[in-house]
């Protein structure tokens, strides 16, 4: 699961959805909340909702380096915080948090359920945690998960039936990369391209040098940006995303 962790530091073709995420989560934020980023990684993300409210934010994480990591590199904010925390045991009270924000967590876990229980348990009643975990149909077609990192992954109905299991409300939406989606001969050539330069060995080519080819084409760096993301509630395309968003009320 560690070598998974987005490093904000460093160019990545998924940093753009991973912040993307993030910038979603916001508004569903007010200024007062206290606030949970379970498996926070390298700590950016928390940084972001820390942001938000004067509240208190806990980036907790399971890694001892990622937490020290952490503490490290946003030592400055008074109202953020960074705790090792298993999340199926979370060291806080009942109802202590308004917003728990778990992203690409529970297919790391056999425990995912009793992950889920102890955010109900965790959040204040009508408190919202917001989780987001890969689509099998999507990552690993043919039914068998192909990502060493993950002990499961779910269909759509899986994942529905389980968060129904636990929170009063639930709504699941489609992560999709809409970066090409107007049509256009300029974005035609550019989703062309842009698959080109991922192609094995071609992917080798120096980013700056990729950068200038895709600035040249359609005016953006190669790897996505968080507005080259949106998310969908139409039932046949969020269906065909490769990542779920859940929204989840106690």
């Amino acid at each position: 699961m560690a070598s998974e962790r987005q490093d904000h530091t460093e160019n990545s073709p998924w940093w753009g959805e991973h912040v993307h995420r993030y910038h979603l989560a916001l508004k569903h934020m007010s200024p007062a909340d206290k606030v949970l980023d379970i498996a926070c990684g390298n700590g950016f993300g928390s940084y972001l909702l820390s942001e938000k409210t004067h509240g208190d934010v806990i980036g907790g994480d399971i890694s001892d380096e990622s937490i020290t990591y952490c503490k490290s590199a946003f030592k400055n904010k008074s109202n953020l915080r960074f705790e090792k925390i298993d999340g199926t045991q979370i060291p806080y009270s009942d109802g202590y948090f308004d917003l728990i924000v778990s992203f690409e967590t529970i297919e790391h876990t056999l425990k995912y359920r009793e992950m889920l229980f102890e955010f109900k348990r965790t959040l204040k009643d009508g408190g919202v945690a917001i989780i987001s975990t890969p689509n099998i149909v999507v990552n690993s077609p043919m039914g068998k998960v192909l990502n060493p990192y993950h002990t499961q992954e779910f269909t759509y109905e899986e994942l529905k039936t389980i968060l129904k299991e636990v929170f009063s409300e639930t709504a699941i939406f489609g992560q999709r990369y809409i970066r090409y989606q107007q049509t256009s001969l300029k974005n035609s050539i550019g989703q062309l391209i842009e698959n080109m330069l991922y192609l094995r060995g071609i992917r080798k080519m120096p980013i700056s040098l990729q950068n200038r080819i895709m600035k040249a084409i359609i005016g953006k760096d190669m790897y996505p940006s968080p507005t080259d993301y949106d998310i969908t509630s139409e039932q046949r395309e969020l269906l065909n995303c490769k990542t779920f968003f859940a929204i989840c009320r106690k």
